[in-house]
């Protein structure tokens, strides 16, 4: 009675191994590329804020566009959603610098804007519309927009 064995695949201590190696290079490595992920969306929210401050700064600039200098035009947040103000909104549509789902707000994807203050303002400050940041940085626009 002699048995002829076919090993033909693995044992289940290799199989044990193999899985125990992929656990830890996935322990290892996923905190690098949540990082990374986090990273992306960032940069992402950032580059949508700035397309904002840009478009308010056309706005501003643009001489076919009547602004009134006794308000305010903003841009905030409120936890990751990204609004804008009524009338800026209005001109936004209006001029066709963004559309109606785009001119309303976003919502920011990264958890470091959850957090964080978004307050963007369009503003008439002597004989100049200057865009206002939350901490302080500003960038003035020369008048040549029509002012009420």
């Amino acid at each position: 009675m002699n048995k002829k064995m076919n090993n033909k695949g693995f044992s289940l201590v290799e199989l044990i191994i193999v899985i125990a190696i992929m656990v830890v290079l996935i322990a290892v490595l996923a905190p690098q590329y949540l990082k990374y992920v986090e990273k992306s969306r960032v940069a992402s929210d950032q580059t949508t804020i700035v397309e904002y401050i840009d478009a308010m700064q056309v706005l501003a600039a643009d001489p076919d566009v009547t602004l009134d200098s006794s308000k305010s035009y903003t841009l905030t947040n409120s936890g990751k959603t990204l609004s804008v103000s009524a009338d800026l909104e209005a001109l936004f549509t209006a001029e066709k610098i963004m559309d109606a789902a785009q001119a309303k707000g976003t919502t920011l994807q990264s958890t470091a804007y959850a957090g964080a203050t978004v307050n963007i303002e369009l503003t008439y400050e002597s004989n100049m519309w200057v865009v206002k940041n939350a901490s302080g940085a500003t960038g003035s626009v020369e008048v040549s927009g029509k002012i009420k």
